[in-house]
C-alpha cells in the first residue's frame, strides 16, 4: 500500500511528515527511497491512544505552514479541480477548513490483483460515499459505525486541526462544511487480500486497552471471519466511483505519476 500512497501524494503535495507506529517491514525504507525530501519520524507511542495519537499527529502538524491534511496510509486524497483553485475558492468564501469526503473503497475483484506501475484508484475504484449513508439502521446493517460519517477528513490551513478523536471531525467552526469536488478513497476493504486482512487484525493488537474499554476502536478487533462478512455485505451496495461525476473526475485528474 504504502508506495501507491506515497507516489500518489508526492504528486500533489511539496512536503509532507511520515509518522512510523513501529513498522517492522521495509516501510522506513520505502519512504526514505520515495520521498528522501520529507521527513520520517518514529511515534513515540507504544499502542494506538486515539487521545494521544492525535496529539502527536498536531504536534507535528504546528509545524507546517499553509494547507494541509492529516491521512492514514490507507487514505488518497483526490480533487476534481486543482487544489491551488480550491484553496484560492475557499479563502474567498472566508473559510480556512473544509471537510473531504470520505469514499469507502470495497474490492470489486479480488481475482484482479492491482500493481504498484499504475495508481490504485485507477485500479480499484468501487464502493460506497460515506456521506450518502444517511439511514442509520443501513448504516448498522452493513457494518458501518455510527449515525454520522466515519470517513471524512479535514483540509485546512489553522495552525492545527483541533480534532475529536480519531480525526474525522473537529471542534473547528465550519469543519463540516464539504466540497463535492475533494474526496478521500479510504481502501479499508480494498486491495481485498490476505495481506489486507491479516493487516487488519494486525492493528487490534495495537490499541490502548482504555480505549478498548471506552469502546474506541472495536472494529479493530473483528476476526477474519467477521471481516469477510462486513467485505461481503459492503460489496452488495457497491458502486462504481468513475460514474460519480465529482468523484470519477477526482480520480481521472489527480491519479497521475
Amino acid at each position: 500500500m504504502l508506495p501507491w500512497w506515497l507516489k500518489h501524494h508526492l504528486s500533489l503535495f511539496d512536503y509532507g511528515i511520515l509518522i512510523d507506529h513501529g513498522s517492522t517491514d521495509r516501510s522506513a525504507d520505502i519512504c526514505r527511497e520515495l520521498a528522501p525530501h520529507w521527513r520520517l519520524v518514529r511515534s513515540r507511542l507504544s499502542h494506538f491512544d486515539a487521545y494521544l495519537t492525535d496529539l502527536e499527529v498536531m504536534n507535528y502538524e504546528q509545524e507546517m505552514v499553509g494547507w494541509k491534511i492529516a491521512l492514514c496510509v490507507t487514505e488518497f486524497l483526490v480533487c476534481s479541480v486543482p487544489l491551488d483553485n480550491l484553496e484560492y475558492n475557499l479563502k474567498q468564501m472566508g473559510r480556512s477548513v473544509c471537510a473531504a469526503s470520505g469514499m469507502l473503497v470495497i474490492d470489486d475483484d479480488p481475482e484482479i490483483v492491482p500493481t504498484y506501475d499504475k495508481p490504485l484508484p485507477l485500479q480499484k475504484f468501487h464502493g460506497l460515499d460515506d456521506n450518502a449513508l444517511t439511514d442509520i439502521n443501513e448504516r448498522i446493517a452493513i457494518g458501518n459505525i455510527g449515525g454520522q460519517p466515519t470517513r471524512n477528513r479535514l483540509y485546512h490551513c489553522n495552525p492545527v486541526g483541533m480534532y475529536t478523536p480519531g480525526r474525522h471531525s473537529s471542534h473547528m467552526p465550519d469543519s463540516g462544511f464539504r466540497l463535492l469536488n475533494l474526496r478521500v478513497l479510504v481502501y479499508h476493504y480494498s486491495p481485498w487480500t490476505p495481506e489486507t486482512i491479516a493487516r487488519k487484525m494486525q492493528i487490534g493488537k495495537k490499541l490502548d486497552p482504555k480505549d478498548v474499554a471506552r469502546g474506541w476502536g472495536t472494529h479493530h478487533l473483528r476476526d477474519a471471519e467477521t471481516l469477510q462478512g462486513d467485505y461481503l455485505r459492503k460489496k452488495l451496495l457497491s458502486k462504481n466511483f468513475m460514474e460519480d461525476e465529482h468523484c470519477g473526475d477526482a480520480i481521472t485528474l489527480t491519479c497521475r505519476y
